[in-house]
């Protein structure tokens, strides 16, 4: 009852806090909004599924740390939330327990640790993320922002824990780790791209040091459009621990590992195609402004078909051997097919095919006219 009634307090304060949140939100507040809706609603679940999980209360207070971070305008107030979701969140997946005790020490320091970098990070800034004067602003604390880097290196002590573990589990548990690495490697690979292509578009237009780098008004719509994805991408974080946790779809990580690789080198290879149609046609007809984009359209569509099949296949073979392999072996028994008409050797082709794909335990055949 008691694990009950903190759940449903921590998880009312986080809702409480979101409510507030949107009086005051901007249309990019509301979008990051998502952020701690999710984590609240996925430790709600695990919560109700795994009552004695620790994973539901962190998940939870996470939740409701992202939610005070966009309702407190302090520069420091992304920092509590930011070592919950990839350092505490982590060192105790999926089961609530740290990976060994000898991990003990370093768990109690990442609980003091953030408190100080948020603390430095607040009073070492003269001004805060509105632009305004910071009213906690010290001078001394600005010697002290080196302290800001114990936090991505226990980021990366955290993400090692998990290769500790990952060594060290059964099959299960190593699906549960894939499924977040998966989440961490989007997540990660997306803000990098953000990050890179807004520094660039800072460096061509020239920076404001007083604007900020996200969603600054300056920015043009596909910039920010891309900013705000960048923040969507973090619901993957509490997703990937809820269907972990619950364990539920887990064998499906090879087969949406192999899509979303698929995808991601099908579109790298159509945009270069399309910038190369288009550089190139520019420099041949440069009175023309028009076609080089309608022949590098049609050129790009023509080629998503094929270079998807080919890059799926070698991406299958690579991240879901499992499935190529039993495409492969259907394939092969449907060519043998053609040719065969013998019952008792199409029989015998089918039953092996049946246990190359699937592996039954037990496997039976009904042919009509037979009992």
């Amino acid at each position: 009852m008691r694990s009950r009634a903190a759940v449903i307090t921590v998880l009312a304060g986080g809702v409480g806090l979101m409510a507030f949140a949107t009086v005051f939100a901007t249309a990019a507040d509301l979008v990051a909004l998502v952020v701690p809706a999710t984590f609240l609603a996925v430790g709600a679940v695990v919560a109700l599924k795994q009552p004695h999980n620790p994973e539901a209360m962190l998940l939870l207070v996470t939740g409701v740390a992202w939610a005070v971070a966009l309702t407190v305008p302090f520069d420091g107030s992304w920092v509590i939330p930011v070592a919950l979701m990839t350092i505490h969140l982590l060192l105790r997946f999926p089961d609530g327990t740290l990976p060994s005790p000898q991990w003990r020490a370093f768990s109690w320091f990442c609980i003091v640790m953030p408190v100080v970098v948020s603390f430095v990070v607040t009073t070492s800034a003269e001004v805060t993320v509105d632009g305004a004067d910071n009213p906690y602003y010290f001078s001394w604390a600005r010697h002290l922002n080196v302290l800001v880097a114990l936090l991505p290196a226990a980021m990366i002590i955290s993400a090692a824990s998990l290769v500790f573990r990952y060594r060290r589990a059964d099959a299960v548990e190593r699906l549960q780790v894939r499924w977040l690495a998966f989440a961490g490697a989007w997540v990660v690979g997306w803000y990098g791209l953000t990050l890179v292509v807004s520094l660039v578009y800072d460096w061509k237009v020239g920076f404001d040091s007083t604007q900020s780098r996200w969603f600054g008004e300056g920015y043009p719509a596909w910039l920010l459009m891309l900013q705000m994805s960048t923040l969507l991408s973090f619901i993957l974080i509490p997703v990937s621990f809820g269907v972990a946790i619950m364990r539920y779809r887990l064998y499906d990580i090879d087969r949406i590992v192999s899509r979303t690789t698929s995808y991601a080198l099908v579109t790298g290879i159509l945009i270069g195609v399309y910038a190369l149609v288009v550089t190139a046609i520019s420099w041949l007809l440069p009175l023309s402004s028009t076609l080089p984009v309608a022949v590098a359209t049609l050129t790009a569509a023509a080629l998503f078909r094929p270079v998807l099949v080919r890059t799926r296949r070698a991406v299958d073979r690579r991240f879901d051997r499992e499935r190529f392999s039993a495409e492969q072996v259907i394939q092969e028994f449907s060519m043998r097919l053609v040719h065969e008409v013998d019952p008792d050797v199409v029989t015998s082709e089918l039953l092996g095919a049946l246990d190359e794909t699937v592996q039954p335990a037990r496997v039976g055949l009904w042919l009509p006219g037979t009992r």
